[in-house]
């Protein structure tokens, strides 16, 4: 049976900012679309207030009230072709002082474990310009082989998109 790891504790309304934050700092380094405050607090407000038909959950690591050493975003979801319930990661996000440590693992780890307790499938992507191999690697230590990939095409001039994945 799969523990959930201690340092990850459910987030509350008093963490909004501080997610808020490290969502601001995940644009940042990794922004593949353009930045809406509005929609993104919208966004973390309804997985911090929980609504009764569709289960979300934020996974944090840190303190009520203080900076957080990562976070974790998830969405219960039904794939257009089935009435199936999986759990889908929006983001996981360690920021940069704190991964040199367990938080991304133990991020993975709670979310394993929340789909677990809802007995759902947990379906984790990458979508990054930065460090794509690595991260990669990560989650198949964790979840497996992938099973499947994503593509983006930049919608400009048909070319392929430039860019680091390392």
């Amino acid at each position: 049976m799969l523990q959930m790891p201690e340092r990850v504790r459910p987030a509350t309304p008093n963490d909004e900012d501080a997610i808020i934050h490290l969502c601001r700092e995940l644009h940042a380094e990794n922004a593949a679309f353009s930045w809406n405050e509005d929609k993104v607090r919208t966004g973390i407000q309804e997985a911090i207030r929980p609504h009764p038909n569709i289960p979300r959950i934020i996974g944090v690591i840190g303190p009520p009230k203080a900076p957080l050493e990562g976070a974790i975003y998830l969405q219960a979801t039904q794939e257009w072709f089935t009435n199936d319930w999986a759990l889908m990661e929006i983001f996981n996000f360690v920021p940069k002082p704190h991964r040199a440590s367990t938080n991304a693992c133990d991020l993975i780890a709670y979310a394993k474990g929340c789909a677990n307790a809802m007995r759902m499938k947990l379906i984790i992507g990458i979508l990054s310009t930065h460090r794509t191999e690595a991260k990669v690697r990560l989650y198949s230590r964790h979840l497996g082989a992938p099973k499947g990939a994503f593509f983006m095409h930049d919608g400009t001039d048909g070319g392929v998109q430039q860019g680091s994945t390392h």
